[in-house]
């Protein structure tokens, strides 16, 4: 029915199809119960769903103003709750601990759907992140047309788990067809995970089919940008970034992750003007605040500064955003990139600092010991060893670290940065056999790739 709405639904649509069940009971979108006799809030549940799968922002503005309206609606808080885990940061967690406070004070209240949410965000509260993102995993097998369950286990199995990634939306598609109003975020998180898992061809069918049913689909646009990037396809990817940029461009959610995914294709054209072009012009004053936006910037411009290109003002400014915010590991991934920045920018004391941090985290959460210890801090290592000009110790470090897309924290496109590190590193350090072999190795990736083609030149130089 709402299949090709590319609009937030009109104020009192769901209270003509989702009546009550027991009186004080509604049902959502999906035909599940929620413990609200409100139609106001179930319908501020449903916007708040719609701004966060379509990443327009917003959404936690729209049920915050929902629950101040009515502080007794235990999926609003839930809702909340399970935004706050996904931004994976630890100046949220104050925030998080106050939800979860007025939540429990409406146990009675709540019904056990809401009530396992409730669990899940906790466990997360608790540094128990694997329990967290497992609690959520099994709403789904008794809910699974929770979308909001499906998203949090989908963001989780990205950081955590491949495997499952793959797995989490086949175990729940059976449940979903064409008429349902989120099936088209689905089949974006369907094509995502199968992007990841190595599935291209089937990945991109997928979503395709996700933007036929919500054109306004950024994660599903994302899903295919993946593609081409990972099958070498540099000026397709271009091309489908221009002709989709009215879907996603004035989304706070993906803009700028996909201008970053634009510049990717450029830099792999060996158009670095381009990329810096697009950095300057689309990047560089998005809100800082944004874990994502930080991480892209630190992204692309280390891509830009093994290059040899002058970025000192423009690592001064990111990193002065990473060292505004706190940072204790919940989300390794993202600690790496601000030590980009702290290295790039020249700020011994914060990369210090931050290894000390990223040590502590690991102590206090069994979840975060192995990324930090296997993942973060030794590519962190690598990284501090990199600005010293001790490129030697950056191929001995990071030669063991060449395969670490495979659990990383980000996706394969993103974790190329470490052989990018491991590539350059090793040219300058005179390694020309292993930059050889790294370099072929990128070539039969990406066969139409000029950067790569530029290395293997200064390869045999050498």
């Amino acid at each position: 029915m709402y299949a090709n709405n590319q609009q937030l639904p009109p104020p009192g649509l769901y209270s003509n199809f989702f009546g009550s069940r027991d009186g004080r009971s509604l049902l959502d979108s999906n035909g599940l119960a929620m413990s609200t006799d409100s139609v106001d809030s179930r319908r501020a549940y449903e916007d708040t769903l719609e701004l966060t799968l379509s990443g327009r922002g917003g959404a936690d503005t729209v049920i915050g103003a929902a629950l101040i309206a009515d502080p007794t609606f235990v999926m609003g808080h839930a809702l909340r709750a399970a935004l706050l885990v996904m931004a994976a940061d630890e100046a949220a967690e104050t925030e998080l601990a106050q939800t979860l406070r007025a939540a429990d004070a409406l146990r009675g209240r709540a019904n056990e759907r809401e009530r396992r949410h409730l669990a899940a965000a906790r466990a997360w509260l608790e540094h128990d992140l694997l329990g967290s993102i497992h609690r959520y995993r099994e709403i789904l097998h008794d809910y699974p047309r929770d979308i909001l369950a499906l998203r949090v286990a989908h963001f989780g199995d990205f950081q955590r788990d491949q495997a499952a990634l793959c797995d989490r939306v086949t175990q729940v598609l059976p449940h979903w067809d064409e008429t349902m109003r989120h099936f088209g975020y689905v089949l974006g998180m369907h094509a995502f995970a199968l992007e990841e898992c190595g599935r291209y061809a089937q990945a991109e069918e997928v979503g395709r089919r996700a933007l036929a049913l919500i054109p306004r689909n950024p994660g599903a646009i994302h899903a295919v940008a993946h593609v081409m990037e990972m099958q070498g396809r540099l000026r397709d990817g271009i091309a489908w970034l221009e002709s989709t940029a009215p879907q996603w461009i004035d989304s706070s959610g993906y803009a700028v992750h996909l201008w970053w995914h634009r510049a990717l294709f450029h830099l792999d054209l060996d158009e670095t003007a381009a990329a810096l072009d697009i950095y300057d012009r689309r990047m560089r004053g998005a809100p800082p605040q944004v874990t994502g936006h930080r991480v892209d910037a630190s992204a692309l411009l280390w891509r830009l500064h093994l290059r040899g290109v002058d970025l000192a003002e423009r690592w001064r400014e990111v990193a002065d955003h990473w060292e505004a915010r706190p940072i204790g590991g919940l989300r390794p991934f993202s600690d790496v990139h601000a030590m980009l920045a702290f290295v790039a920018a020249g700020r011994e004391a914060s990369a210090q600092r931050l290894i000390g941090d990223l040590r502590r985290s690991a102590e206090r959460s069994r979840a975060l010991n192995d990324p930090i210890h296997h993942s973060a801090l030794p590519v962190c290592e690598a990284l501090l060893a990199f600005g010293r000009g001790d490129h030697a110790e950056v191929v001995e470090r990071l030669t063991v670290l060449q395969y670490l897309v495979q659990g990383c924290g980000g996706s394969k496109a993103q974790c190329d940065l470490v052989q990018l590190t491991l590539v350059e590193a090793a040219l300058r350090a005179h390694r020309t056999r292993l930059a050889n072999s790294l370099i072929s190795e990128r070539i039969a990736r990406k066969p139409a790739s000029v950067f790569n083609e530029r290395l293997r030149t200064r390869a045999v130089a050498r």
